[in-house]
């Protein structure tokens, strides 16, 4: 993966210090390429310790890891737009997956008084294929498939883990769900394709696949085996807590 999209996937647990330094590094790219670690670190008030911590965290080796990185991002990435091929959505996908961030989902699966699932259109389907399998698990796993009753239990049904899918992050429905879960102080889960979006800033804890949408004469042709990936990752890492 990117920087940027490394940034996305972990930008959840960076410190304000983190943050603010990852936040030049995606602004300055080419000048971070050239400058040594002891010099970035004076440019952003900081020590070079916590750049160390900031790489490892993104996922590189080190600092050098993620220069050598930084050089090469444009030209790559130019290249890589064009060949999106289910291959490499499947690849990066499984890069998204985080394990801890996993155990953490699988522990409020248990912990929760009624898991609610939400999602529209298309990416319904493998959202109503996941809650089916869970639910023959634990029996209080429900997708909804109409505002209203989202809504009424979002509202009156507390300790609910509440798990929002949408792939653009922008669903409207969807985003309506996610504030009213918020203002009534449930647990939200989202999943979407990797990217800034407005459903992962409501989540408590954003979950990401690795699938941009793709049109074609008008059709979503957008792949949804990414989607399958990470919800069946998810369903192992809970069904663990049964062992």
């Amino acid at each position: 993966m990117f920087f940027q999209e490394r940034l996305i996937n972990v930008q959840y647990k960076l410190s304000d210090t983190e943050d603010s330094l990852a936040d030049y590094i995606r602004r300055h790219p080419d000048t971070v390429a050239q400058l040594s670690v002891t010099k970035l670190a004076q440019l952003c008030y900081t020590v070079p310790n916590t750049i160390t911590r900031l790489c490892k965290k993104l996922g590189y080796s080190g600092y050098a890891e993620l220069k050598v990185e930084l050089q090469h991002a444009s030209q790559v990435e130019a290249k890589n737009e064009n060949e999106i091929d289910e291959k490499r959505l499947i690849s990066k996908t499984f890069q998204l997956i985080n394990p801890e961030r996993e155990a953490q989902v699988a522990a409020q699966l248990n912990k929760a008084s009624k898991v609610v699932l939400f999602a529209v259109g298309e990416t319904a389907y493998p959202v109503e294929d996941f809650t089916s399998t869970m639910n023959a698990f634990n029996h209080k796993t429900i997708f909804f498939t109409y505002e209203n009753q989202m809504i009424y239990e979002l509202a009156h049904t507390k300790n609910l883990l509440v798990i929002l899918v949408s792939l653009s992050g922008e669903n409207s429905q969807v985003l309506k769900m996610a504030k009213i879960a918020q203002d009534n102080q449930q647990f939200v889960v989202s999943l979407t394709h990797l990217s800034t979006n407005s459903l992962a800033a409501f989540a408590t804890i954003p979950l990401y696949c690795y699938t941009p949408k793709r049109l074609q004469a008008g059709v979503n042709l957008t792949d949804k085996v990414p989607l399958y990936i990470v919800l069946n990752s998810l369903q192992n890492r809970y069904l663990e807590t049964f062992v």
